[in-house]
């Protein structure tokens, strides 16, 4: 008989408690797995194409010489009815093929940089002001109003995919401190902090590298 999972809850969402024992790695690192993660592109909320849009010239400005500066380039042309998005549909970014036949998210650089985030960052916005959601939380993700661990994008990542245990030094949730404030706030954060300390016991030791 396979055990029911207990689900926490915070403001109507609920919390998938894998997020305290599924392990991961110090912290992403672009000079190790080079922004792997970005290779499949993401589906964002609908109306959010219209804020990454705004900024669409500074965008082509920071981009490198093989990402797409066509913007109607950018977008998937056929949108997605998903719940878990505040409009009720999603749409994803396009790819492209670098010169290394890599095909990775039209806004993912030459050294595996979000040209979004980029961009907010030399424009003196938050770094993630125009940054899809789903890119901000990797490893998390939300699927049917659970916050949860990405699974299907970790089963082919080569350096903090879950088949890597042998990178792992802390739990996706200690991993995860500023993103979940982002999500949840501050306060959301602390009720997740409290129930993590109160339950589960620390497994992974952090290794120091000078």
């Amino acid at each position: 008989m396979t055990e029911e999972i207990k689900y926490l809850e915070y403001n109507g969402l609920k919390i998938d408690p894998v997020i305290f024992t599924q392990g991961f790695v110090p912290g992403c690192d672009m000079r190790i797995c080079g922004g792997q993660c970005c290779n499949w592109g993401v589906y964002m909320d609908r109306d959010f194409q219209e804020v990454i849009m705004k900024h669409e010239e500074q965008i082509k400005e920071v981009m490198d010489e093989h990402q797409l500066r066509d913007t109607s380039l950018w977008f998937e042309k056929e949108l997605e009815e998903d719940e878990d998005f505040p409009s009720g549909y999603a749409i994803g970014t396009e790819l492209y093929i670098t010169p290394q036949g890599v095909t990775q998210c039209v806004f993912k650089d030459k050294r595996g940089y979000c040209s979004l985030q980029v961009t907010a960052v030399e424009k003196g916005m938050h770094k993630w002001e125009i940054k899809p959601k789903y890119c901000i939380m990797y490893p998390l993700t939300i699927v049917d109003n659970t916050l949860t661990y990405d699974s299907d994008h970790a089963d082919r990542l080569d350096y903090c995919g879950r088949e890597h245990e042998e990178n792992f030094s802390q739990t996706v949730f200690e991993a995860m401190t500023e993103e979940l404030k982002f999500i949840l706030g501050d306060d959301g954060y602390k009720f997740l902090y409290d129930h993590f300390n109160r339950n589960y016991q620390k497994k992974y030791q952090i290794q120091l590298t000078k």
